[in-house]
Formats: C-alpha cells, structure tokens, sequence
C-alpha cells in the first residue's frame, strides 16, 4: 500500500491590469509549479506554510486548503494530492527540501 503525500502548489495571480498576460493566459492563475516538500497530511502542509507566513492568513483559514494572494510575492499556495509530477520551486528555507 503507498502512502499518500502531499505538496504545495505554487500559483501566480495575474492582475487584470497586465492585460497581454492576461489575454495569453486566460486566466487569472499561472500555475508556477509544485514545491520541493512532501507532507504526510494536508495540516501539515498548512501548517509548514503558516510558519513560514506569519504575516499572511492561515492557508486553510477558508477552509479549502488555499492560501491568500501574498500582497508582495502575488504568489498563493494550494495543498495537493502529490501526483509525482517534478517538483520545481524551492522550499521558503533550503533545510526543508525533501531530497
């Protein structure tokens, strides 16, 4: 039996205002990528992400496993059921990427 991890997807929020973006895109999320951490349940991604976002909501403070727009990264995070995909961003520190 394989047990079930999880990870932080990385997304850009693409304001309006840059409109060649957004035209490009579709849509107002770019995906960014999947973080370089594995978590054995969704609070414990929450939880790592809320360390180390002090100034932020709580990621599940909606109670969808989302975090809020960060005002100055205008990154968000979203907990997801690890699908093997390659992990591509770095960790918020560099001790804390599962190798």
């Amino acid at each position: 039996m394989t047990r079930k991890t999880y990870v932080l997807e990385v997304v850009k929020f693409v304001f309006y205002d840059d409109i060649d973006n957004y035209k490009k895109i579709g849509s107002k999320f770019l995906h960014q990528g999947y973080m370089k951490a594995k978590f054995k349940s969704k609070n414990d991604a929450a939880s790592y992400y809320n360390r180390n976002n002090p100034h932020l909501r709580p990621l599940n403070y909606n109670n969808d496993y989302k975090s809020n727009l960060d005002p100055e990264t205008k990154l968000l995070y979203i907990v997801r059921d690890d699908r093997y995909i390659v992990d591509t961003i770095d960790t918020f520190k560099a001790e804390d990427i599962n190798g």
